[in-house]
């Protein structure tokens, strides 16, 4: 990969922030592409995953709370040895769409920057950050919303625009090209 991968959480923020008109103007542009998207955002997936070790990161373990299935819920009650009641009533709450979702931030499982319950992570978690499924056009407000959190998913979008062709505009005193993501 010839561009820098951009992981710094403050800078990722500060930028989202910043381009938060420009990746709603992408997104109309996105929606009107007769371009293959999803392979392009695959190949892009299978890049920058690749260059970013999400143990170092884990922002979406701090950041965001995921929604767990009923069977789920039944494993981790299970594992923390108390009542599906009890474990919903403790660690669970339903979102703003009614799906049961992790109510605290950062993640209980989180034991530093690593998933203390990894191999029976919720669903959720292991579909994360959905850059690797199909119907990326379909997916682009929850894009938007993961765009400031993860490194993947900022990288992949700014990429993105650049590789489609998306006319940027110019922000006075602050990085607009893929070139200008890099560590200062």
């Amino acid at each position: 990969m010839k561009q820098s991968i951009e992981t710094n959480l403050a800078k990722i923020a500060a930028l989202a922030e910043i381009r938060e008109d420009e990746n709603i103007r992408f997104r109309s542009f996105l929606k009107g592409s007769d371009k293959d998207v999803d392979k392009i955002v695959h190949r892009l997936h299978r890049e920058i995953a690749t260059a970013i070790d999400c143990k170092q990161c884990a922002n979406c373990c701090m950041e965001l709370t995921p929604e767990v299935q009923p069977e789920e819920i039944e494993q981790f009650a299970r594992l923390d040895g108390i009542s599906i009641e009890e474990y919903q009533n403790q660690y669970c709450e339903k979102d703003e769409y009614g799906d049961i979702a992790f109510k605290n931030k950062p993640c209980r499982y989180l034991d530093g920057k690593v998933c203390s319950i990894y191999e029976i992570r919720p669903h959720e978690c292991r579909m994360y950050p959905y850059t690797q499924k199909d119907g990326f056009i379909f997916r682009l407000l929850g894009m938007l919303a993961f765009y400031p959190v993860c490194p993947i998913v900022f990288n992949l979008m700014e990429i993105l625009k650049d590789e489609l062709g998306f006319r940027r505009k110019k922000t006075i005193g602050f990085p607009f090209h893929r070139q200008d993501l890099g560590s200062r």
